[in-house]
């Protein structure tokens, strides 16, 4: 009877056991997971749909930062290898270039003599679950041309879609 009693009663506490944990990790399974954190807001869908922001990665940070090293390289394949074929260059002067008007306008030095500090850059993602991020980059910059040096605020927006730019849109200020 002892052995029957010791039987029961731990298959009583195993049972209860077993139902304490399987509702526990029911519920966890029903619990509605946290979205991932997003701020903002866009109108830039073709869709017509308003999105947030969510913070993008250092993959297409990386990207722009391999592009301003073969840049300052004068490593004009280089740059070529970092755009996609059909990408778009918004200057700021309100220019608008293909890649191979953009490759003209870079590497003939036609602005004089420019030297630049890359001071940063931080990167944001419409949809995480689609391809393309947007990255922001803020440069100092210092033209020479004749006797007249010209200080700037430069920033950048790159959209870049599987390692390569597709658009570049730069604004600048003047710096007294």
């Amino acid at each position: 009877m002892k052995k029957l009693k010791l039987i029961f009663t731990i298959s009583i506490l195993a049972a209860f056991v077993y139902s304490c944990n399987n509702s526990a990790v029911q519920r966890m399974m029903e619990e509605p997971v946290e979205p991932e954190r997003s701020v903002g807001f866009t109108n830039w869908s073709d869709d017509g749909v308003e999105y947030k922001f969510h913070l993008g990665t250092d993959a297409a940070v990386q990207v722009v930062r391999d592009l301003d090293k073969v840049w300052s390289d004068q490593d004009w394949e280089g740059v070529r290898g970092m755009l996609s074929d059909t990408a778009k260059f918004y200057w700021r002067n309100g220019n608008v270039f293909s890649v191979d008007e953009f490759m003209t306008q870079i590497s003939s030095d036609s602005t004089g003599s420019a030297t630049w500090k890359f001071n940063g850059a931080f990167s944001v993602d419409l949809d995480p679950t689609r391809g393309g991020e947007h990255v922001h980059a803020d440069f100092s910059v210092s033209t020479k041309t004749d006797s007249t040096t010209v200080n700037r605020d430069v920033l950048e927006r790159y959209y870049i879609i599987d390692g390569k730019v597709v658009t570049w849109h730069q604004y600048s200020i003047d710096v007294k």
